[in-house]
């Protein structure tokens, strides 16, 4: 249940319209005083307005969370509203970082890089992405990587039924994204291969896929429930099939699409002479190991070396930008 009447009479009110009044651009900012309460109603109603890919920033992670919960009631659960959440730990900052954070801002990025194009907003729905400025201001992976198209054909992780495969390019290609090899696929993030059947979890997906091979050609793609591993079922016993899997890369620190000349920049310009021995030779151990075998804690602390994209690139010309409380921003961001 949602609380979209109440959109409808705020789009049908003369006073909305007038401040956005000429379309929005960098070029034409504008300023709305709007009580504490109506503030979700008002950006949801503009965003159900316009429908194209926008994002909110707030001061705080709380205060994220919060809107987040608020546009939700009001527009659905259905629809395409995401939470671009912090990460626990900073870079250069040795903690565990949870997987499920991760995956939500995975999935948050790849909704943004998804609709970046107009056409492409038929298939993917132009998101609502909601963020503390702590959250949009960390360096993350390049568009191109998140969207799939990085040295590689567009649309170059989709894979339909009938499309033929090799699979000697396309697990090397799962394990670049961040995908782990596992002998039982459980949880997002992991694929498994037993004879002609290919599962794999995708970081922003409900269920995991199971992709059944004839030869090389993708014969059926389903959808399966990760503890039994058997098919999910509809309807009149029919299984719950797709057409096609699209997955993201599953995690944010990819060292396959590292900028190089950039990361051996960094490395040069460090100063060691205030390190020990000991902390000096362990890190020097784990940058050269960096690009070929690292471990998951390795690339999150090392993440301000390897991501240097910012949000903002994955933001289409057309796409607003809404800052509420800009004052108390600007003060977080310092």
């Amino acid at each position: 249940m949602s609380l979209k009447g109440v959109l409808d009479l705020i789009n049908r009110h003369p006073m909305f319209s007038r401040p956005g009044k000429g379309g929005i651009s960098p070029e034409r900012p504008f300023e709305v005083t709007v009580r504490q309460g109506a503030r979700p109603a008002y950006i949801a109603a503009l965003w159900e307005s316009r429908r194209v890919p926008t994002l909110v920033i707030t001061s705080r992670p709380e205060d994220a969370r919060r809107l987040h919960d608020q546009l939700l009631t009001y527009l659905g659960e259905e629809e395409t509203v995401h939470l671009l959440p912090e990460p626990e730990a900073l870079p250069f900052e040795r903690l565990t970082v949870d997987a499920n954070t991760g995956n939500q801002r995975l999935a948050s990025l790849a909704s943004l890089a998804c609709a970046y194009r107009p056409e492409d907003r038929e298939e993917h729905p132009a998101p609502l992405v909601v963020a503390s400025v702590s959250a949009a201001l960390r360096s993350t992976l390049p568009m191109r990587v998140m969207a799939g198209q990085d040295n590689w054909e567009s649309e170059s992780n989709t894979w339909s039924v009938g499309q033929r495969i090799r699979l000697d390019q396309l697990l090397p290609r799962w394990v670049e994204l961040g995908y782990h090899s596992e002998p039982v696929v459980e949880v997002p993030g992991t694929f498994s291969l037993r004879g002609g059947i290919l599962d794999i979890f995708p970081a922003n997906a409900e269920f995991p896929f199971r992709i059944e091979l004839w030869d090389d050609e993708v014969e059926t793609i389903r959808r399966f429930d990760p503890r039994t591993q058997r098919s999910l079922v509809a309807a009149r016993d029919s299984a719950v099939g797709a057409d096609r899997v699209s997955i993201i890369p599953a995690r944010e620190q990819l060292p396959a699409f590292v900028d190089r000349k950039r990361f051996e920049d960094l490395i040069g310009g460090m100063d060691f002479r205030k390190c020990g021995p000991d902390l000096r030779e362990r890190i020097e151990e784990e940058l050269a190991s960096l690009l070929s075998a690292p471990n998951q804690e390795t690339l999150t602390f090392y993440s301000g070396l390897l991501n240097h994209a910012s949000l903002l690139e994955y933001l289409p010309e057309d796409a607003p930008i809404i800052l509420e409380l800009p004052s108390q921003i600007d003060t977080e961001a310092r």
